[in-house]
């Protein structure tokens, strides 16, 4: 073999080795957003088997995977049209129906005919939602709703912090209205105009990165050793953080109207 044709065949060889590379990182966040759609399924089977818990525990993991697949798709530059699509059919089954699931078998069943309604209220609210951010790309710091993945986080939460208080169905007259309320309330935000804090918003990771760090492993460390109550009360911290960022603009533009409308005094002295 020649010099020229030893060069060419080496420079075939790379070519498919980077074709290879690039098909693996092209299928890398696929395959994490079908663990998410493996782990919302499987939410649904333990939801069927009354197994209240592990059924959070897989919509909790879902979510996980939710998140580091946009984030392992932006780094490898690896994004499309198709895996934004199948990025959303997944989000639907997994925080759309497992949770809509979870909430009907764990409290709204007792209810008859009309817990069904409930329930299939937060999937179609998810299910508009995932709708809404596919059409308007939202280029602003803030979610305008609820996302979906966080309102299926919010319901796991529930559920793990009702079992860490040893509250089991079926539940009082007065807790299942509570319960249902606030799902129904939920869901009703996911298509809400409310604002909600995102990602965006948080410089601090390139301002302090070694704080941030301790921060983020301290978080984790503690959430280990107390995830019921913690990601619980981190939920209810952000549901009510949406009202509170609405209540706050609302009272930016009165003040902003009402500076404005004022009517500016004229000096009357007379200049000596």
């Amino acid at each position: 073999m020649s010099a020229r044709e030893r060069i060419s065949e080496r420079r075939r060889r790379r070519r498919a080795q980077t074709g290879d590379r690039g098909r693996v990182i092209y299928l890398l966040p696929n395959l994490i957003t079908s663990a998410s759609l493996l782990l919302g399924f499987w939410s649904i089977v333990m939801s069927i088997d009354h197994r209240f818990e592990r059924a959070a525990l897989f919509i909790v993991l879902a979510g996980i995977c939710d998140m580091f697949d946009g984030y392992v798709a932006r780094a490898t530059r690896s994004t499309s049209a198709f895996g934004v699509e199948y990025d959303s059919i997944v989000d639907m089954v997994s925080f759309g129906i497992a949770p809509a699931l979870l909430v009907y078998t764990w409290v709204l069943a007792p209810l008859g005919n009309r817990a069904w309604l409930i329930a299939a209220l937060f999937a179609l609210c998810a299910a508009l939602r995932l709708a809404r951010f596919n059409v308007h790309v939202n280029e602003s710091k803030r979610y305008h709703g609820i996302p979906s993945t966080a309102a299926g986080g919010v319901v796991a939460s529930t559920v793990w912090f009702f079992g860490w208080l040893g509250l089991a169905p079926p539940f009082s007259p007065f807790m299942g209205l509570g319960l249902t309320i606030g799902f129904a309330g939920l869901a009703v935000l996911m298509v809400s105009a409310v604002p909600y804090p995102s990602w965006k918003m948080v410089q601090i990771t390139r301002r302090h990165p070694f704080t941030t760090l301790v921060a983020v492993v301290l978080g984790l460390i503690a959430i280990l050793l107390h995830h019921e109550p913690l990601l619980f009360a981190v939920g209810v911290v952000f549901v009510a953080s949406g009202p509170g960022l609405w209540w706050l603009d609302r009272r930016r533009g009165r003040k902003g109207q009402v500076s404005a409308e004022a009517p500016t005094r004229e000096p009357t002295g007379h200049v000596g």
